[in-house]
Formats: structure tokens, sequence, C-alpha cells
């Protein structure tokens, strides 16, 4: 099973052009076009494969330490410089540099370790996750929860009244 491009619905997708659009839908929202019955064999084997070769993958995610912004404060004190100072000479705002310090922001991982390359300090760590346990802990509720957070094309197609 697959993820429908239009509402977000974990099913079985079926190949149907929408508005001159070929997308993969599930079967509530093929209504809204015609199906393309040669390309839909083709997508659920795919979708198979794919599932079966990434459940096995294991995802290595970046993930910033909690005390991040006491140790950035600490670092760029111990160097002598103000704010200010710091924040031209990392290429970032200073009030983007506060929120940093005054923990209410946390920066991109690329940024980050600029940071950590400049400070000498350790601010980001791996945080491994198995893609199968991790969806295996989540209830139905959540699952619906955590696909309810992101867009698919339907978020943004008017429908329109024939």
């Amino acid at each position: 099973m697959a993820v429908c491009e239009m509402c977000g619905k974990d099913a079985y997708l079926s190949s149907v052009n929408v508005e001159g659009v070929e997308l993969k839908v599930c079967p509530n929202c093929s209504k809204y076009g015609t199906k393309n019955p040669s390309l839909e064999r083709r997508f659920n084997s795919r979708d198979r494969f794919k599932q079966d070769k990434s459940s096995n993958r294991q995802e290595v995610e970046w993930k910033i330490i909690e005390n991040f912004s006491i140790l950035l404060k600490k670092a760029r004190d111990e160097k002598h410089f103000t704010q200010e100072q710091f924040a031209k000479f990392i290429n970032e705002r200073e009030s983007v540099l506060q929120k940093w310090e005054n923990g209410d922001l946390k920066p991109r991982i690329d940024v980050a370790r600029k940071l950590e390359q400049i400070l000498n300090l350790n601010l980001v760590v791996k945080d491994n996750k198995d893609t199968s346990e991790g969806d295996e802990d989540l209830t139905s509720n959540q699952k619906n929860k955590k696909a309810a957070e992101e867009f698919t094309l339907g978020d943004f197609i008017k429908i329109r009244k024939k």
C-alpha cells in the first residue's frame, strides 16, 4: 500500500488522470478523474517493491542537543565576541542569534555544524531510528495525525461542481 497523492490516505492506488495530470490516488479519490488501466498494475507492483526494500533500511537522522543554547552562549563569551560581532562573523542576523541563545529557536543542521567548527563544540548528534519499528510503535490514531500534518495535492486542488 502507498499514500494517495490527493487525500494522503494509505491505500492501494490506481493511476487516474485528474484535470490533465496523472496521479496515483485511492479508490475514493479516483471518482474525480478518468482511470488509466495500463499503468495501474505497474505503480502497485513498484510501490510494493519499494516498501519491502526500505523497511529493512535504517534511517539516520541528525539532531541538535538539548542544551544547545547554553553551550552556544558560553562558547561565544569565551571567544570574547559580542552578539553583534558573532552574528556578523557567522553571517546570521543578531536577532536569530539571540533566539538561539534564549532557546526559542534551533538552527538548521548545516548551520549547527558551521557553529561546531567555529566554536569547537559538539552540537549535533546522530539519532538512529529503524523505520519499520518507528511505524509499529504508533497507534492508528497517531498515524492519522502524522498523515494529516503532511500536505497532499488534494489540499491545493479546488474541486469544481459539474
